[in-house]
Order: structure tokens, then sequence, then C-alpha cells
């Protein structure tokens, strides 16, 4: 089983508002509807929500809390707005032979500060076993804490990769890069030089960035994949097992 993140700075225009990357999304979609066909099916697709997301989490100023009725409807607001390109993205497979299923994370658990306390994997991976394509997406989630928090993509990757074998973050680079250049490997022994070497996530990107996706990637214990997804032939290449241009961190 493999588990493959479509990043939201791939899908959508980050510097905009709500504003899809068609063009992009649209060659992913061909190379996730060539496998398919295929009969590579042992896979689960989660994407970011880029600016239909982050701008809203970080303008409604709900990143940290969500206590009053102003910030539960602003809550309820971004929650839509995630679900919109969700279905964007689904319509897209759909139309191209691809049986995908959106599966709303906000239905499926919860969080305790920030972090998934319960989440129903068993419905996820009950659509993957009868030959659906699950398809999540960064999310508002209730918080027992703080009431409501956002749960990013890379999370739910993180907690899902239990129940998977590998991987695959699409970016909008080549891999990790350290002074412009990629890592083709870390492991344990090389992690803590490349984390010197990357940097927080931007204001708008509420989730954590490269560095957020490195360590949710150390923190699930499988072999991961960072691979740039505006060269749909690499994702193409790694769906079937093949080597590519990209960085490999094998904690």
């Amino acid at each position: 089983m493999k588990l493959i993140k479509l990043g939201g700075s791939l899908i959508t225009k980050k510097s905009g508002f709500m504003e899809a990357d068609n063009e992009t999304m649209d060659k992913l979609v061909e190379v996730i509807a060539k496998v398919w066909k295929d009969g590579i099916k042992d896979f689960i697709l989660i994407h970011g929500v880029g600016s239909f997301g982050h701008p809203l989490a970080t303008g409604f100023k709900i990143t940290h809390d969500v206590r009053t009725p102003e910030e539960r409807r602003s809550f309820a607001i971004t929650h839509v707005t995630c679900t919109q390109l969700s279905a964007l993205l689904v319509e897209k497979l759909a139309e191209r032979g691809v049986p995908a299923i959106s599966l709303p994370p906000l239905a499926l658990g919860y969080q305790k500060d920030r972090r998934i306390a319960e989440f129903n994997h068993e419905i996820v991976m009950k659509f993957s076993e009868k030959n659906f394509l699950p398809v999540l997406y960064g999310d508002m989630l209730l918080d027992e804490e703080f009431g409501g928090s956002v749960c990013s993509g890379d999370q739910i990757i993180s907690y899902l990769s239990k129940w998977a074998d590998e991987v695959i973050f699409a970016t909008d680079v080549d891999g990790v890069l350290v002074e412009g250049k990629v890592v083709e490997k870390i492991t344990n022994e090389n992690l803590e030089d490349v984390l010197k070497h990357v940097g927080e996530s931007s204001a708008t990107d509420v989730t954590g960035g490269m560095r957020g996706k490195l360590e949710e990637a150390i923190r699930s214990g499988k072999t991961t994949y960072v691979v740039n997804g505006r060269r749909p032939e690499r994702v193409e290449a790694l769906l079937r097992g093949e080597k590519t241009v990209c960085t490999e961190i094998t904690p």
C-alpha cells in the first residue's frame, strides 16, 4: 500500500485566493488514471489545500483555537472551501475513469492538542479494498483542547502510514534541497544536518512546509519519497515502483 500526497502548492496557485492550478492538476490526474488503468490500484490519495485553506485559516485567525461563535463560523467556511477543492480533483479523476471518493477528514476523526487523537482509518481502507480510490485532504477537525484546529494532509499521511508500506510527497521542487542540490537519501545519520538547511514554512502555510513534511516522514517510520509533481513522469515512476529523481527518506 502506498500513500501519495499532492501538495497544495501543486494543485492550487498559493499566491492566489481559492485558485486551482488546473493545468498541473490535469497532468497529475492523467498519470494517476494511467497507472490505475494498468491495474496499479493499491494506493490512497491525500492532497493539500493550498490557497483554498491556508489563507482562510490564517485570515480567520483559527490556526490556534476555535471557541467563539464567529470562530466556529470561520471553521465551517474553511472546511467548505477545502471540500470544494477536493470535489474538483475527484471530478477530474472520475472523468478519466478512476472511481475516486472524497472522504472529508472532518467526519472521520478529531484532534487533541492539534494532533490526531482518533481517526476512522477502517472506512478509508474499506473503500480501497473495494477498488475505489479514497481521497483525503487537509481539513479543519474538532479538537478536545482548542475546540477546533487545522489537520494537515501531511499529518493524515503520518497517521495512515501505520497501514502503508511507502509514502510519496509530490511537491513543487525536485526533492529536499540543500544549497540548491537534491539530497538523494536522508537517514538518521544525516537528518539533523539536513534539517539545519530546511527553513520553516511561510506565514500563510499553516502546516509546516518542507520541514513539516520531513518531521512527519520521520514520525511515520516508513520509506518516504519527496518528488517534483511538476514532472508527472517522476510521480508515475514511483507509483510503479521505479527509480527516479527524488529524495528518499529512510528513517
